[in-house]
């Protein structure tokens, strides 16, 4: 069975640990209450965002997924439209279910051709056209 495992995106979560410590440093320098309030606020969300970069995997019969502690799955029957959509150094990775639920996963580096690769996997369900950066109806 071909698993398409996608890796975590360092750059964005270097991008996160990087404006923690910026507003760390402001916090220090300038003295700022406001700061102080966001700070703690920053840091843990980027926690929670770590938490989440356990596993990403895509399968023929559907995608499983860690979210926490948990592992989740995403039956490929289910599955109505995957979406690649490219904002500066992120890929979102959205998927819509046929109850109208969507996933997205932000935290995942996707290359062209694993777009490709997971489009594939998906259009037999209902046939989709295979459009990189844009919309596959599954």
């Amino acid at each position: 069975m071909k698993t398409i495992k996608l890796s975590p995106n360092w750059t964005l979560q270097g991008s996160k640990i990087a404006l923690a410590i910026l507003v760390a440093l402001s916090v220090t320098l300038l003295g700022a209450s406001i700061l102080m309030l966001l700070l703690p606020v920053l840091l843990f969300i980027t926690l929670l965002n770590f938490l989440e970069l356990r596993f990403l995997h895509c399968y023929k019969a559907g995608i499983c997924y860690s979210r926490g502690l948990g592992k989740r799955y995403i039956n490929a029957e289910d599955i109505v439209t995957v979406e690649f959509n490219p904002m500066a150094f992120i890929t979102v990775f959205k998927i819509t279910l046929a109850n109208g639920k969507t996933h997205q996963f932000m935290n995942w580096q996707i290359d062209e051709q694993q777009q490709i690769d997971i489009a594939k996997l998906y259009k037999s369900k209902a046939g989709c056209a295979i459009k990189p950066n844009l919309q596959c109806k599954a």
